[in-house]
């Protein structure tokens, strides 16, 4: 056994170990949301000693399992504290490593904590990275049972792996991270600049919070506020701190979006050109996809209203969206039509899947299908769209 393994074991024992946290700040409010644990090991003649310099030889030796408890039980409890003391609340992020993931009790062992601290799981998120994918059949097995329990995943490091996209693709990742390698340089070489661009904008086609780690300068922060970054962290708005300092400076560090990046009007603004250019290719490849006319809908106040309609086959109708937006069934519906429509809209909103009917409107016979859309398991719109069938029943 090497010193420093027996070191390793004498500071878990002697509770040398500490936990700094470094905030995630949402880039367009400049509020704290989340915050990352991150370990140090306060030795008795060396001082603080970088997690650089211990994890690699903890791994390797095992260690790194009761280590990594104690830092999810810590993160878990301080977060609790907090909460108690009266802060808003926020997510703790956890780094595991390759071989925590990979340990037979790792699903009870974070129900274990979460009950023990009191902390709702929704408070926790933990964070992997491609390198301890490998084996993606059990590792998917394991996030799957980890988002039942409640708790959020994070994909750390992206692009730095050989399968980003596919793990994107099969994994339920609740955000990723963009690796401070692109964003270091995103302001001076065009190469890492449509790096990060591409990332942020395949994350929203995903519906995945982005998150870029490693901000260090004003113009980093602009040129990821420009492109629509989520959220961030990094030295400019401040180093890992020991739980005092970080709620000591919390003001501090809120005021510095606002002060260093673009305003929050023209942050809202380019957001909201983001989701028209998002709803019209949206709708442009739903329509070129069904060749016929496509809608939702929402439910307010106990009425469905029309969000969205267009398509050939609705002018062919003798309609236009802007008799359709905004309104119900029988405002352009005869009133029997619309009560029979409603029973279908009713069960589509319900969550039932696959709900297909025909129809008739000005002699032209349609086919319509309805699927819910669903947000955190509630059914937040319909998407319907119809196709033409009048040949069929010629």
């Amino acid at each position: 056994m090497s010193n420093l393994e027996k070191n390793l074991k004498k500071a878990l024992k002697l509770g040398e170990f500490r936990l700094f946290y470094q905030p995630k700040l949402d880039l367009t409010l400049g509020k704290i949301i989340g915050v990352e644990a991150l370990i140090r090991w306060q030795h008795e003649e060396k001082g603080l000693i970088s997690p650089l310099d211990f994890i690699p030889i903890a791994e390797k030796t095992g260690l790194i399992l009761p280590i990594g408890e104690w830092v999810l039980r810590t993160a878990c409890k301080q977060n609790k504290d907090w909460q108690e003391a009266g802060f808003p609340p926020m997510v703790m992020a956890v780094n595991l490593s390759a071989r925590q993931l990979y340990q037979a009790n790792l699903i009870e062992m974070v129900a274990r904590i979460l009950k023990e601290t009191g902390l709702s799981p929704q408070y926790l998120e933990l964070e992997i990275t491609e390198s301890m994918m490998m084996e993606v059949e059990y590792v998917l097995e394991i996030v799957k049972k980890l988002k039942q329990i409640g708790v959020q995943i994070s994909l750390d490091d992206f692009g730095t792996g050989y399968s980003s996209l596919y793990y994107l693709k099969e994994f339920p990742f609740d955000s990723m991270k963009i690796d401070k390698c692109f964003v270091r340089n995103c302001t001076e070489d065009i190469k890492d600049a449509t790096i990060v661009k591409t990332i942020i904008a395949m994350a929203h086609e995903l519906d995945i919070d982005v998150i870029a780690e490693g901000i260090e300068s004003k113009g980093q922060l602009i040129f990821l506020q420009q492109n629509l970054c989520n959220k961030g962290q990094g030295y400019l708005f401040s180093k890992p701190v020991p739980s005092e300092e970080f709620i000591r400076t919390i003001n501090e560090v809120e005021s510095i979006v606002k002060r260093k990046g673009i305003s929050q009007e023209e942050n809202k603004k380019k957001w909201r050109e983001e989701a028209l250019q998002s709803k019209r290719q949206e709708l442009h490849d739903a329509v070129r996809m069904h060749q016929g006319f496509i809608f939702k809908f929402v439910k307010q106040e106990d009425k469905f209203i029309h969000t969205l309609c267009d398509g050939d086959l609705l002018y062919q109708m003798d309609y236009t969206p802007e008799q359709i937006i905004g309104s119900e069934l029988k405002d352009f519906l005869p009133e029997e039509a619309a009560k029979q429509k409603l029973q279908f809209y009713q069960k589509a909103w319900e969550g039932e899947e696959h709900i297909i009917y025909e129809g008739e409107i000005n002699s032209i016979h349609y086919l319509a299908t309805l699927r819910p859309v669903r947000k955190g398991g509630q059914v937040v719109e319909v998407i319907g769209s119809c196709i033409d069938i009048t040949k069929r029943k010629s």
